[in-house]
């Protein structure tokens, strides 16, 4: 058997043991402004993870890629509980920046939740459930200040 079919085989028995053989999450972003950075996607499975913003997935993408106000990926992922928040990491430093009073610097936007105020919203506010095959589709609306 060649390396290849060696690999192929592992990844499907991957693929099969984490349930994420046929879900996907199609995450659709609005409203980004026209400036460089990336766009910084984190999936969160629960409250505590997103409190200590230790995602259990995350994905960047290169914003000078895509100049329009609107990008879409889609991603594959096990069925079960998520919260997805996007971050617009505009100098690229791999953190979210706020200003003197502690008022976010750059864009920033959750899934399927639009953010009214300026506190941190909480995981049961833009949560979602993905079923066992099923193509999710989540929103998020970017906000800047």
């Amino acid at each position: 058997m060649t390396i290849l079919c060696k690999n192929l085989i592992c990844f499907i028995l991957l693929i099969t043991s984490t349930g994420i053989s046929g879900q996907t999450l199609d995450i659709r972003i609005k409203n980004i402004k026209k400036t460089g950075g990336k766009i910084c996607i984190a999936i969160f499975a629960n409250e505590s993870e997103f409190r200590t913003e230790k995602p259990c997935e995350e994905y960047k993408y290169d914003k000078k890629e895509k100049e329009s106000d609107e990008f879409s990926v889609k991603i594959p992922i096990r069925s079960g509980q998520f919260g997805v928040s996007v971050l617009h990491d505009a100098n690229c430093n791999g953190k979210m920046d706020y200003n003197l009073i502690g008022i976010p610097r750059e864009g920033f936007g959750f899934s399927n939740f639009f953010h009214r105020g300026i506190l941190k919203p909480h995981f049961n506010d833009f949560d979602f459930f993905v079923e066992k095959n099923e193509e999710k589709m989540i929103t998020v609306v970017m906000k800047y200040f």
